[in-house]
């Protein structure tokens, strides 16, 4: 009753349902967070990986809500449909959302680098 369970049941349809909404979100979010950092910065694989990085959080939330990864039961009435389309909803926008946050902070890091020192002439 302490802590979290850390349960993963690979035979459990909650769990397969999560985790092929997870990768049917990947190409979606990876391929739209790509093209939408084109235009600022330079090294699109920061805003790749930031893109993964939060569509695995939102695998990680939603074993967490459904199935056993927090609590020792699955969530009452869950459905594997369900969990399904919110696996694949969510790691989609948790996706997309990471990415712009790591588009912003590479495209942040990069404008610092790239301006010009400017040195003020006497007059």
């Amino acid at each position: 009753m302490g802590g979290p369970a850390l349960i993963i049941n690979p035979s459990d349809g909650l769990f397969l349902a999560s985790l092929f909404g997870f990768l049917l979100s990947l190409p979606l979010s990876l391929f739209v967070i790509f093209w939408v950092s084109v235009v600022l910065v330079r090294r699109r694989w920061i805003v790749l990986l930031g893109a993964f990085i939060g569509a695995f959080i939102g695998l990680l939330a939603i074993l967490g809500w459904v199935d056993t990864l927090i609590f020792d039961t699955p969530l009452p009435n869950a459905q594997v449909g369900a969990t399904f389309f919110g696996a694949l909803f969510l790691c989609s926008i948790l996706g997309l959302v990471g990415g712009m946050l790591a588009d912003w902070l590479a495209a942040r890091s990069e404008s610092r680098r790239s301006r010009r020192q400017t040195t003020l002439l006497p007059e």
